[in-house]
């Protein structure tokens, strides 16, 4: 015999929570979603007579707080702040760091899928007048790279961009592959990384990391721009088209001295 719904909801709920013990609000939220997508037409009409209201909204209150709307819903009641986004945990586990930060990155991924990101980065790179000309990597996993070239008959410039989902994925990748970064005189190589809610990854990667000659841009996918964040390009077309360049390096020199001063 079929179970029930929401049993059958809480019990996926609950293998997923178990297996990963520390999950963000927005991974909590997408998971809760498919669960319920999940379910036939029938299933789902039951659910919603039996307990009324935002479904969605009910099962993730039930989750993250202590008001259960049935005895199997898993308790993520646990709330910590993390790189600017909320995360719930079990309340018997111990909160290790690497699953705050395992949590953040399968969130990274979902936040901001690569394909959005070469999307939006494509688009500003035509802007610039540059052809896009292959993909050296499929966009898969942690990041995807894209060749970028410019030639008329007085100009020759070529991009190597490197695209991550989140700037917590590039310290490894520059201890991993700093040979294909290192600058050379006919290739300038860019590292692109998307918005976050805070600064907080940015400064961590400033305290932790020299970018060496490595360019950084930051890609908002929902104003689809691009602006800078370490290094000036040599093609003043490339600068012309950030969206806010003076306002990005403005507060990256705010965010500097504010980290020279706690390091006294």
């Amino acid at each position: 015999m079929k179970k029930e719904p929401l049993l059958q909801i809480f019990e996926r709920l609950s293998d997923y929570c178990q297996e990963y013990k520390v999950l963000s609000e927005g991974e909590l939220s997408v998971r809760i979603r498919e669960c319920l997508q999940a379910l036939s037409d029938a299933e789902r009409a039951e659910l919603e007579k039996k307990i009324g209201g935002n479904v969605k909204a009910l099962i993730f209150k039930s989750v993250t707080s202590t008001e259960k709307i049935s005895v199997f819903s898993p308790d993520m009641h646990t709330k910590i702040n993390y790189q600017g986004e909320v995360f719930y945990c079990l309340p018997t586990h111990g909160y290790l760091a690497e699953d705050l930060e395992a949590a953040f990155l399968r969130w990274a991924k979902l936040r901001s899928p690569l394909s959005a990101l070469k999307d939006v980065l494509t688009d500003f790179l035509e802007r610039c007048k540059y052809e896009v000309k292959d993909e050296t990597s499929v966009c898969e996993n942690e990041h995807c790279e894209l060749i970028a070239v410019k030639k008329n008959k007085t100009t020759h410039r070529d991009l190597h961009l490197f695209i991550f989902s989140s700037i917590k994925f590039v310290s490894l990748f520059i201890e991993e592959h700093h040979a294909a970064l290192e600058k050379t005189e006919t290739e300038e190589k860019v590292i692109v990384v998307p918005t976050e809610k805070t600064p907080a990854p940015f400064i961590s990667f400033v305290r932790e990391h020299e970018a060496g000659g490595v360019m950084i841009w930051v890609a908002d996918v929902e104003k689809r721009a691009v602006n800078p964040f370490i290094g000036t390009p040599k093609d003043a077309e490339v600068e012309k088209n950030f969206a806010n360049p003076e306002q990005a390096r403005r507060a990256v020199n705010v965010w500097m001295r504010k980290m020279h001063f706690f390091d006294l």
